[in-house]
């Protein structure tokens, strides 16, 4: 069945800008954008575009990797920059870019680049049809559109919801649980909460935990690919745990597993897992050595294992990420 449009649009159409002042409250102890924020930030500009093209309300679902290559200065502008690649029966994909503007010269320095999926909800978050098509337009927006298919393709299965097992930390010591009660201060829309709170929270969780293994600063260098699974609704329970479950020289792996409970205890599930990885900074900026650690027992060489698995595609993706952001943004409308 042939999916009914009430409108077309080329990518160009779909592109939302948004740009945020770092401000004091916005930086870490170096003075450099919170990962954290930038992801908030990145999330709501995307949310825009998809809504703006959903005509109506749309969520996150799912988070491809996502690399920081630059940082963002106090008083400097982050330049957030959203636009629609592919748009299915429910869902879309749409790409984001953060940069770096000096607000003197007005030149830009790219920060990072995240592609997300968002799907089309009613007021019950049921999926529903987008009521838009896209045709792109040109080259480049024929490029665009054509990577935005592979990546949806190539992606693997999701999560299970039922999944409510907590990682498991390298040493007992190396985790912290946190628990919060989601308000509306929390969400977007529709009483559920808004994907970049949650991966400000996770972002901030990560960073404690790396910081008391390590004694120093630990700024976000990427994070996995990441589905959300559940959503959280207004009143709920979040309950988050984090594990270091690997240890490199100068960086260290922390995996986060959030869950949702309503308060009468009687539905628990899923929300999301994910893996950040955060480098250990001296007060001159440049990458500091952690403290070593060496698994002895089967089960820490096993997780170790599985961690190292994850950081070499880290470092394929981050090569490739590297080569495909120098041309990725679509062109302007005039």
């Amino acid at each position: 069945m042939t999916r009914k449009c009430l409108k077309e649009l080329n990518i160009s159409d779909t592109v939302v800008e948004t740009v945020h002042l770092v401000s004091p409250n916005h930086i870490n102890p170096l003075g450099i954008l919170h990962g954290g924020v930038g992801l908030r930030w990145m999330v709501t500009t995307a949310s825009m575009a998809a809504m703006r093209v959903a005509r109506g309300p749309a969520f996150i679902v799912h988070l491809d990797h996502v690399f920081f290559i630059n940082p963002v200065h106090l008083g400097h502008n982050a330049v957030i920059t959203s636009w629609v690649e592919y748009i299915g029966n429910t869902s879309m994909e749409i790409t984001t870019l953060m940069e770096e503007e000096n607000p003197a010269t007005g030149e830009r320095v790219l920060t990072t680049a995240a592609h997300m999926t968002y799907v089309a909800v009613d007021n019950a978050i049921r999926p529903r049809p987008v009521p838009t098509c896209l045709s792109p337009k040109g080259d480049i927006e024929l490029e665009l559109y054509e990577r935005a298919l592979k990546r949806r393709e190539r992606r693997g299965p999701k999560l299970s919801p039922d999944d409510l097992e907590p990682p498991k930390p390298l040493l007992p010591g190396m985790k912290i649980t946190s628990f919060k009660l989601v308000n509306p201060e929390d969400t977007l829309a529709l009483n559920a909460m808004h994907g970049g709170r949650l991966l400000y929270l996770l972002d901030e969780l990560s960073g404690i935990t790396a910081i008391r293994y390590a004694k120093g600063v630990m700024v976000t260098a990427g994070i996995d690919a990441t589905d959300f699974v559940s959503p959280i609704w207004v009143g709920d329970i979040l309950e988050i745990h984090t594990a270091i479950t690997y240890v490199g020289r100068t960086s260290i792996e922390i995996t986060v597993k959030a869950l949702t409970q309503d308060p009468s205890g009687q539905r628990r599930k899923h929300a999301t897992t994910s893996h950040f990885t955060l480098v250990h900074l001296g007060t001159d900026g440049k990458p500091k050595e952690v403290p070593p650690f060496e698994p002895k027992e089967d089960w820490q060489k096993e997780l170790f294992e599985r961690a190292r698995m994850r950081r070499k595609q880290r470092i394929e993706l981050l090569e490739f990420f590297k080569r495909e952001v120098k041309y990725i943004k679509p062109p302007r409308k005039q």
